[in-house]
């Protein structure tokens, strides 16, 4: 296996090294900027004898134009910025301009002044857009009496919560036509007509926000005694009013801070707190234990009264006081009466599934009992008490395990040894010799590059012409020579750190690996050693690890080379200058390293206000059924 993995591995390495040279090759074209500074200086110098030019001026030029150079050459490697900006800018223009097919923000169509709260729907037909094969409604026929209570029962996948979004308008059927008090919901405005409906899901969408807000969803202009009287309707209102911070308390991302039946019944409130003339119920005790349920369920009974009530119901048990119970099957109303009169028939779907979810009740009281006696008879007598303590004390003073002090123990990650990593690369030492040598002699060539271009200005104002020619031939020689120099100890440079990097990297994945494959299995049984995260760490640990031998101790040599000589030559020249102008440098430094503070201070700013916001947006994504069936885009 180990062969395989270092077999597959060499091909990396080998598109690693070919790109560390071609790399090299790149960077070293750049040495064409002392070649062409090396001609304009010597085509300056003929301007001066032969034409009478003035230094200064040639000189100013020269910088000018190799500036505006350098300065084009680097916009123009920003033009593909443009390009992406263009096109994502279409994308986005799309977007906004979109028109949606069931416009909610359309202020058209009619609004009815007096809403009874009948609904019926015509031999509708209606399949999802993204699975235009698979019919969901073939001819459904269904009518929902004003103010009664009227249950739609089912296997899953027989469209009950379908009827929902289809009377809320998330969608439009193909064929058919669905009423509200006689008149087609096409032709009623969208957003009045969400606002007539109240809808309690089987998942309450709750909003990283307060609990009074959460409520304001429901009616955004209503009191403080409008969302207490919601509250109390849906029995939330005791359980607020024992928190610390009442309706202020903070329910968390996805309300991660209540438990599901609190949740429920603020998702009640806010359905409530408008007086819908129609309460949508889809499975919303479903998820709910047996105490949550109890609760939860006196909370609707009092919410369903003297409204037009929709249930989609999941435990049966729920239902059995609805006016009315239609059971669908396969998109059809196959039944229809009240739960006495369905259940009189032995063979109907209602009744069959009713005695289906009986058994699976009391199959699975029947295993809670087995287990709990099994816990129970694993106790002795006597012991049981002071066992319940130690329970009770162990959730207050957590005590730590064994494996745990030993995870504690390896989660305190330590700096590995920079000389332990060289080690590693030891094989490529040759390498690292050429390697560490050309990134020096590169750093000379900035130093030189400087001495020589700054002695071509007392060159220009040489009045011996014959010495011009000289000191100009030597001075361009040194800059041609100073190009080609650079081109090709780029070339070794960069090869031999990516050679060093490469091969470090591959050895050590073998390494790593050869030891992951001899642990305990029960080690990959840690979430953070799962298959995932051991890939992971092969892949971009040591690629980290490869950066620090490559690039950055190549960076490192450059900059120690190019300090020295800098300071050697300054020396040299002009050394009381080269005092005064190393007394200054903690001041040129410290501006850098304030200007890099500052500027990596902001952009941790701004990153997290973009993630706050990109929280908010990815909320309201997945919120998007309960957004659009409330009308609260603008309070997003």
């Amino acid at each position: 296996m180990i062969s395989k993995f270092s077999a597959a591995l060499q091909i990396s390495v080998e598109l690693g090294v070919r790109q560390g040279l071609v790399k090299g090759i790149a960077l070293g074209s750049h040495g064409i900027t002392y070649a062409n500074w090396g001609f304009m200086t010597w085509y300056g110098s003929r301007m001066v004898m032969d034409h009478g030019a003035k230094g200064g001026t040639i000189f100013a030029v020269i910088v000018c134009i190799t500036l505006g150079g350098i300065s084009l050459g680097g916009g123009l490697l920003n033009l593909k910025y443009f390009s992406e900006a263009v096109v994502a800018g279409e994308r986005i223009i799309k977007v906004i301009e979109r028109v949606p097919d069931i416009d909610s923000e359309n202020t058209e169509g009619q609004t009815l002044e007096n809403i009874i709260g009948e609904v019926q729907f015509n031999h509708v037909k209606f399949m999802y857009p993204s699975r235009p094969d698979t019919p969901i409604f073939e001819d459904l026929c269904l009518t929902i009496p004003s103010g009664k209570t009227v249950a739609l029962v089912g296997g899953s996948g027989s469209g009950k919560s379908t009827v929902i979004s289809l009377l809320q308008r998330f969608y439009d059927p193909i064929a058919g036509e669905i009423l509200l008090d006689g008149v087609s919901i096409r032709e009623l405005q969208v957003k009045w007509l969400r606002s007539q409906m109240g809808l309690v899901s089987q998942e309450p969408a709750l909003f990283a926000t307060s609990i009074e807000e959460n409520i304001l969803f429901g009616k955004e202009d209503a009191s403080m005694d409008e969302v207490v009287e919601a509250a109390k309707s849906s029995n939330a209102h005791d359980f607020i009013s024992q928190f610390p911070h009442g309706y202020k308390t903070q329910v968390g991302e996805r309300g991660v801070q209540m438990s599901g039946g609190q949740k429920q019944r603020i998702a009640i409130a806010r359905a409530i707190i408008k007086s819908p003339k129609i309460l949508l119920l889809d499975e919303a005790t479903s998820a709910l234990d047996s105490e949550s349920e109890r609760v939860v369920q006196e909370a609707l009974d009092n919410a369903t009264l003297g409204r037009t009530t929709i249930v989609i119901a999941h435990r049966l048990s729920t239902i059995r006081n609805a006016d009315m119970i239609y059971a669908v099957h396969n998109g059809l109303i196959v039944e229809t009466g009240t739960h006495e009169e369905l259940m009189e028939n032995k063979d109907g779907q209602y009744s069959s599934l009713v005695r289906l979810q009986h058994m699976e009740n009391e199959e699975s009281n029947v295993n809670k009992t087995e287990s709990n006696g099994n816990i129970s008879s694993s106790i002795p007598e006597g012991q049981s008490l002071s066992l319940s303590k130690e329970l009770r004390s162990s959730s207050i003073l957590p005590v730590q395990s064994g494996d745990d002090f030993v995870k504690t123990l390896r989660d305190k990650k330590l700096m590995p040894s920079f000389k332990r990593l060289l080690a590693m690369n030891r094989p490529e030492w040759k390498h690292a010799l050429y390697g560490c040598l050309s990134a020096a002699l590169y750093g000379a060539i900035s130093p030189i590059y400087s001495y020589a271009s700054g002695s071509m200005v007392s060159v220009y104002f040489l009045t011996n012409h014959g010495e011009m020619k000289d000191k100009t031939r030597f001075y361009v020689l040194l800059l041609v020579g100073l190009a080609i120099f650079s081109f090709f100890i780029n070339i070794i440079q960069h090869y031999s750190f990516a050679y060093m990097g490469e091969y470090l990297t591959k050895r050590i994945r073998e390494e790593m690996l050869k030891k992951i494959l001899t642990f305990e299995v029960n080690w990959f049984d840690e979430d953070e050693n799962s298959s995932g995260e051991i890939c992971s760490r092969l892949a971009k640990e040591a690629n980290l690890v490869r950066s620090l031998v490559g690039e950055r101790m190549s960076l490192v040599v450059q900059t120690i080379s190019t300090v020295i000589i800098a300071c050697t030559l300054g020396f040299v020249i002009a050394w009381r200058l080269a005092i005064v102008m190393i007394a200054v440098q903690p001041v040129i430094i410290m501006c850098f390293y304030t200007q890099r503070v500052l500027l990596k201070t902001m952009s941790k700013k701004a990153i997290k206000a973009q993630d706050e916001s990109s929280k908010l947006a990815a909320e309201a994504v997945s919120n998007i059924r309960t957004i659009t069936a409330f009308s609260s885009q603008e309070r997003i």
